[in-house]
């Protein structure tokens, strides 16, 4: 239950540049929200929902295909694409992105890199941190508590994509 499982280089060159060139543009539709993994927790982020209740909530969500073939999925829950800000001192805090009340789950949480900095994804359970990696797709259990690492240099901005599936394997 406790298995991460990290890819580079997941997409081809030519697909991650698709994406990216819509997701990190910044003529993109994002939202704001004041908080990001608990209400007033102080660590505002971006946020546009691609993909959410089985139907997708975007006319951008098909510029996703290319990474949804080749994660091989079956079943799609909710897709988030997200912007984090730079550190603003309040670390985030360990959630899972589907709540089960504690039940087992075959659902699986993906998250894709868009772009490189020093923020990254730590783990409850071990305290261990993957780096944030342009290209760089992280996966794992659904029921497994994570919480963003902000960024300090770079980019304003921490780009990811945030999906819930069920994998076809």
């Amino acid at each position: 239950m406790n298995k991460v499982e990290v890819i580079d280089n997941f997409l081809t060159e030519e697909n991650y540049e698709k994406i990216t060139d819509v997701v990190c543009n910044h003529k993109f539709p994002w939202f704001v929200s004041e908080s990001s993994d608990y209400r007033d927790d102080n660590n505002a982020q971006l946020y546009h929902i691609f993909y959410n209740n089985n139907v997708p909530n975007s006319d951008w969500y098909y510029k996703l295909e290319p990474l949804f073939q080749k994660m091989e999925i079956f079943s799609l829950f909710k897709v988030r694409g997200i912007a984090t800000m730079k550190s603003n001192g309040n670390d985030n805090i360990y959630h899972t992105d589907m709540e089960y009340q504690g039940k087992p789950t075959t659902a699986t949480t993906a998250i894709y890199y868009l772009n490189t900095n020093d923020g990254g994804t730590q783990f409850e359970y071990d305290g261990k941190i993957i780096k944030t990696v342009a290209n760089r797709l992280v996966m794992f259990n659904s029921l497994m508590r994570h919480r963003t690492v902000k960024h300090t240099t770079g980019d304003p901005f921490r780009y990811v994509l945030n999906i819930n599936y069920v994998g076809a394997r």
